[in-house]
């Protein structure tokens, strides 16, 4: 004969409904966490952006007052006068970060592969060559600044979009080319809180080469009205939702939101349509050079 615990201990399991409906519970609650979670998880990348790009900001201060006011070079070649490939005759310094995409970094690294990239990356930032030391690395000594944890590039294929550098320098501000409308001393900004050094890059190419620019048109007096991206390669970035970090010459750092950053996104990715104006002409008036000081 069965006992009355074992009676008991038959009908207390749980029924094929009872377990349906715990998993529709946990389902639910999966459901309603999960955008909260992926929130946090970019409100996150985004603080740490914030980070990278104050240190950076801070870093291109401090070069500035150890180097009577110039500018650090924000192109990522060794350049002089000529367009040779050269360091001592340079008059604009070494660049902040060496670039690997043209070959200069010695002794050259191999970037096959997601782990080598990285490593050519950093040696980019922390001494591209044997006698020449990043000129930003001093101020702030971890290469990592030059990465935002939300840029999804560093997620994809070698040679199918991978890129681990997130950030571009402004090209006007002692940049590529160093042309009639760059700027070279700091005190040529004459409004440093509303004039960014570095923007959220998003490059094409496997790496965010050379420095920043945009097509500008018209002036200040009508907010460079017609302004324009100049091509996917100097795409900016929408790397947190619905924002893009930027640092300012003053030191400060923000998030911008952007009104249409599906636009902006899509930009990035290859669209040939460019983004709204609200976004393009925010840009185009924090975009430093002769033209904007």
């Amino acid at each position: 004969m069965c006992s009355a615990n074992d009676k008991r201990s038959r009908i207390s399991g749980f029924t094929l409904i009872e377990l349906l409906v715990v998993i529709a519970i946990i389902a639910i609650l999966a459901a309603l966490l999960l955008p909260a979670l992926a929130t946090a998880k970019q409100k996150a990348a985004s603080a740490a952006c914030l980070n990278n790009q104050q240190q950076l900001g801070l870093a291109w201060v401090m070069y500035a007052d150890d180097n009577n006011d110039l500018m650090v070079n924000l192109s990522t070649y060794f350049t002089d006068a000529q367009g040779n490939l050269t360091v001592t005759t340079s008059p604009w310094g070494a660049p902040w970060r060496t670039d690997f995409y043209n070959g200069q970094l010695l002794p050259a690294p191999r970037t096959t592969t997601q782990d080598g990239i990285i490593a050519a990356i950093n040696l980019g930032y922390t001494k591209p060559r044997p006698t020449i030391d990043g000129p930003l690395n001093q101020y702030a000594p971890n290469p990592a600044v030059v990465h935002c944890p939300g840029d999804k590039h560093w997620q994809l294929p070698v040679g199918k979009g991978f890129c681990y550098d997130s950030y571009s320098g402004s090209q006007n501000l002692n940049g590529e080319g160093h042309s009639g409308n760059c700027q070279f001393k700091r005190t040529d900004v004459r409004h440093p809180t509303d004039r960014f050094i570095w923007i959220e890059s998003s490059d094409t190419r496997g790496e965010n080469v050379g420095s920043w620019s945009m097509n500008i048109i018209g002036t200040q007096a009508n907010g460079f009205k017609g302004s324009s991206f100049a091509d996917q390669n100097d795409a900016p970035a929408v790397n947190h939702g619905s924002t893009a970090v930027f640092s300012f010459c003053d030191g400060h750092v923000e998030a911008h939101r952007w009104a249409n950053p599906g636009a902006v996104a899509a930009y990035a990715a290859g669209s040939s349509k460019q983004p709204p104006p609200e976004d393009v002409l925010w840009v185009a008036q924090c975009y430093a050079g002769k033209q904007n000081p």
